[in-house]
């Protein structure tokens, strides 16, 4: 504290108790005060007060630190198939089942986007939120991909351009699941993400059916039977669909814990700076 304000709580400690000093008598350790009946001198006051101080940053430092310590890149914590607590936001609007080619829907306004939905045959995919489908080691990033279908698309197949307009969709759709603060891009499942997975495994094997945004033939898109089996005949019918976003080199996490969606040890995401 300087000297000009040191100057002043002494006047004004001595004013208050009705004496008057000359400028020259008055020091930290001469000026008192009375409370609680206790004899307190304005330097020991003062020394209580940066001690107090000082404590404080000591604890907030303290704190700093440990949370330092916590906190590590995701991509040195995570495995193949970890749940992550990604958040995609909710559905702004309701929308009914597809019925046509190249539409989305069956979803409702105020729902989560880590939830799934049902699309086929009334059964909706058995996981919800979101999990991690790969790791890439030159990059450092980690890919994740939604653990069912947070919503169905339509395709038909009564036309030899739909196939390609349907992968598109399917890839240009994944880009609404971006959430800024931690994702860089989307895109939808593919045949290749798929194929590195055995049929029984939960990351292909979601018990409903989903597209996938591979096209097979003029008019055919690859899907996954409720079974986890590739089928290369996909057509004139409403599938789920399951969204991959790419998230930053930078992400950090503290470790595991509840998501919104009710997975138990899915690991936490911090954006860095």
């Amino acid at each position: 504290m300087g000297g000009g304000y040191l100057l002043i709580i002494i006047i004004l400690l001595v004013v208050t108790n009705g004496i008057t000093y000359g400028a020259s008598q008055l020091t930290s350790e001469s000026v008192s005060y009375t409370k609680n009946g206790q004899i307190i001198t304005v330097k020991k006051a003062l020394d209580d007060l940066i001690n107090m101080s000082l404590t404080k940053i000591d604890d907030l430092e303290e704190q700093v630190n440990n949370y330092k310590k916590l906190t590590v890149y995701l991509y040195d914590k995570v495995d193949i198939g970890d749940y992550v607590a990604y958040d995609a936001g909710e559905w702004k609007e309701d929308k009914e089942k597809p019925k046509l080619q190249g539409e989305f829907g069956g979803y409702t306004k105020g729902k989560s986007k880590n939830e799934s939905v049902a699309c086929w045959e009334e059964t909706a995919p058995k996981y919800n939120g979101w999990r991690v489908l790969s790791k890439d080691d030159a990059t450092r990033t980690v890919t994740l991909v939604h653990a069912g279908a947070p919503e169905c698309y339509y395709h038909s197949g009564s036309d030899s351009s739909y196939p390609k307009a349907s992968v598109d969709a399917l890839n240009e759709r994944g880009n609404q699941y971006v959430n800024d603060a931690y994702a860089t891009k989307g895109r939808s499942l593919n045949k290749e993400d798929v194929e590195n997975f055995e049929i029984s495994n939960s990351l292909r094997k979601t018990d409903t059916r989903y597209w996938l945004a591979t096209d097979f033939g003029s008019y055919f898109v690859y899907h996954i039977f409720a079974d986890g089996s590739l089928i290369n005949s996909g057509r004139d019918s409403q599938g789920g669909f399951r969204p991959v976003v790419e998230l930053k080199p930078g992400i950090l996490t503290t470790g595991q814990g509840p998501d919104k969606v009710g997975n138990k040890d899915a690991w936490t995401l911090v954006a860095q700076d």
